[in-house]
């Protein structure tokens, strides 16, 4: 009985498979005669579930064939002005469509046969189709981008990027865009995993794009932004290290990212080294005394506080608009009047001490600090540090203005 039951559901599953098997036929018939994808796709769904038919190159193969079809014939009419409604937002879609058919074709397609040999049947078709297409996927993600369908836009392009460095693929294609045009295409598609909020893929692409010769500034600031983002503390050093190479003179931040990865490692001699060197090079760039003044005031040494105050002055005295400069240098002053008063006497004889020594720094830190919040609307610590100022100068309508501001 047990035999004959076993026998039954041999019989029932072989059934099973002959019927998704016929799906598949009645599918590759639909493409043959010129039927849309999604037709197809519907006809031989159920074949994709099923456990045998799901490794037949032929279920996928089919619908893959479809897709590039019905983007061609697609293509044709767009050429005669004559697309049908829908039929633009259609064609960069049946591209993705039909390159991730083939994709799940390929290693099916490539299995040995019951001798153990290996006879692709359908491989050579695929590569042809997708070489084919190759420069549609740059358009297509242009498409994908311009719709802000930014998923897809970063599928389009990692699909071309993978086409040209891809050796099997090469050989199908007539003309293999130069490097530097394929650079430009990662750093696109790194912008657009960036708006996804992909980062790992923005990180990526842009890395890809940079190997391919494209070091534009904005491909640096770009992935530093990234990799911050991403807490991707190494990266962001090595990046901002060749960054600096090719564009430090025009933009100092590169270096603060240096100095601020060897003060997370506490590595303070190089950190000075390499911001003394720098001073050296160009010894009347603000922003390098706004950077060692951050480093002596994290080096803890006892001269710290002063020599950090020293160095946002300095920075001032080169760039009096430099916002960080006069933010530091009035956050120092405030310090001084803060350290004052601790030392200040008891009694009768405080305000003539307050009136004499710490009034002053405080109205001198005001003005830097209003500047600093002018030069910088977005530092909210140059409106919070105001705040405590104006609180200590009794000023309760700058007081309640400045609580206004932060509040807004």
């Amino acid at each position: 009985m047990k035999k004959l039951y076993f026998l039954a559901f041999g019989l029932l599953a072989a059934l099973c498979a002959d019927a998704q098997m016929n799906v598949v036929k009645e599918a590759e018939r639909a493409m043959k005669s010129g039927k849309p994808y999604q037709e197809v796709l519907d006809i031989v769904k159920p074949a994709m579930s099923n456990q045998e038919t799901q490794n037949y190159a032929l279920t996928w193969f089919v619908p893959g064939k479809a897709a590039y079809k019905q983007y061609d014939e697609l293509l044709a009419l767009k050429q005669f002005n004559k697309l049908p409604d829908g039929g633009a937002e259609l064609m960069p879609k049946l591209l993705i469509a039909g390159y991730e058919n083939f994709m799940k074709a390929y290693p099916l397609d490539s299995l040995p046969d019951a001798k153990g040999k290996i006879k692709p049947k359908y491989s050579k078709e695929m590569n042809n189709l997708i070489g084919g297409h190759y420069s549609d996927y740059v358009n297509a993600g242009v498409e994908f981008f311009n719709t802000k369908n930014y998923k897809d836009a970063y599928k389009a392009w990692d699909i071309f990027g993978n086409l040209s460095e891809n050796p099997v693929f090469r050989k199908a294609i007539p003309n293999i865009q130069a490097d530097s045009i394929v650079g430009e295409i990662r750093y696109n598609q790194a912008l657009a995993a960036w708006q996804d909020e992909n980062l790992e893929g923005a990180l990526n692409a842009f890395m890809k794009a940079k190997a391919l010769g494209y070091n534009k500034k904005a491909l640096y600031d770009y992935a530093i932004a990234v990799a911050t983002q991403a807490k991707k503390d190494d990266v962001v050093f090595e990046l901002a290290k060749e960054a600096r190479s090719l564009y430090g003179k025009e933009e100092p931040q590169y270096l603060a990212y240096i100095i601020n990865h060897f003060l997370q490692t506490k590595d303070f001699d190089q950190a000075f080294g390499i911001i003394n060197e720098a001073i050296a090079d160009e010894p009347n760039n603000s922003q390098y005394y706004v950077i060692q003044g951050i480093l002596y005031e994290n080096s803890e040494g006892p001269d710290a506080r002063a020599n950090a105050k020293a160095s946002y002055k300095k920075g001032l005295d080169l760039d009096s608009n430099n916002a960080a400069a006069l933010y530091n240098y009035g956050r120092q002053l405030c310090e001084d009047a803060y350290a004052l008063n601790d030392k200040a006497p008891a009694g009768n004889e405080y305000e003539q001490y307050y009136n004499e020594k710490i009034r002053p720094l405080f109205l001198e830190a005001a003005g830097y600090l209003e500047d600093a919040y002018a030069a910088d609307p977005n530092n909210r610590d140059a409106l919070k540090y105001l705040e405590n100022v104006y609180y200590n100068l009794h000023d309760e309508k700058k007081l309640e203005y400045t609580t206004q501001r932060l509040n807004q």
